[in-house]
C-alpha cells in the first residue's frame, strides 16, 4: 500500500465509519436471532464484506479492503458485544478479501474476481458457522438452510459493495484516486 494519500485514507474511513456502523447494528441483532433464527443471522452475515468489497471496486488499489474492513471492526469494537473481538475478526475477512487480487498480483479487477472472493469467504463463512452453531445438531434440512443462507451472504453483500463503488464512482467520490490497471498509476482526474 505504497503511496498511499490523505484523502484516499480518508475516504476509506468514511467507507470504514458506514461499515463501523452496520457492524455494529449486525451484532446486536445478532444476538437475538443467531440462537433463535440462526438463518437469519447468515442472511445478513454478508454485511462484513460490504465496507472492503466496495474500497476494493471503488479504488483498484492493493490494500484498501484490508484497510477499510479492518477500520470498521476497530470502530465498531467499543460497541460490540464480543469487543476487540470484533476488530480480529474484521483484520481476517480483509485478509481473505484481499487474497483473490493478491495472487492475481493487484492487476485484475474484474467483477468475476470479485465473486471469486465472496465465494472464498462464504465457503469460510459457511464452514465457521457450521461449526460455530453446531450444525450437526439440527435437522437434516435445518443443516442445509444454515450453511446455504452462510454460503449466499457473502457473495450477494460482495456484489452489493461492486454495485455500491458503481454508484460511488459515477459521483466522483473516487476521481483521481483511482489506479489505471494498464500501467499501475493513479488515473488523472477527470476534471
Amino acid at each position: 500500500m505504497n503511496n498511499i494519500s490523505t484523502r484516499l485514507l480518508m475516504t476509506c474511513a468514511a467507507i470504514a465509519v458506514a461499515g463501523g456502523v452496520l457492524f455494529t447494528a449486525h451484532a446486536w441483532l445478532g444476538l437475538v436471532t443467531v440462537n433463535t433464527v440462526p438463518f437469519v443471522y447468515g442472511l445478513t452475515m454478508g454485511l462484513y464484506f460490504l465496507p472492503g468489497a466496495t474500497a476494493q471496486a471503488l479504488f483498484h488499489r492493493p490494500g484498501v479492503g484490508l484497510l477499510t474492513t479492518a477500520l470498521s471492526g476497530l470502530i465498531a469494537s467499543p460497541f460490540q458485544p464480543i469487543f476487540f473481538m470484533a476488530f480480529l475478526t474484521s483484520l481476517m475477512i480483509g485478509v481473505v478479501q484481499e487474497l483473490p487480487f493478491a495472487i492475481a498480483r493487484y492487476r485484475v479487477w474484474a467483477r468475476w474476481l470479485f465473486l471469486v472472493s465472496g465465494l472464498l469467504c462464504a465457503g469460510i463463512t459457511a464452514g465457521a458457522a457450521f461449526g460455530i452453531l453446531g450444525g450437526e445438531d439440527y435437522t437434516p434440512v435445518g443443516s442445509i438452510l444454515i450453511v446455504g443462507c452462510f454460503l449466499v451472504s457473502p457473495i450477494i453483500f460482495t456484489m452489493v459493495g461492486v454495485w455500491l463503488a458503481g454508484a460511488l464512482d459515477r459521483a466522483g467520490v473516487a476521481r483521481g484516486l483511482q489506479r489505471d490497471e494498464r500501467r499501475g498509476r493513479e488515473r488523472p482526474s477527470a476534471s
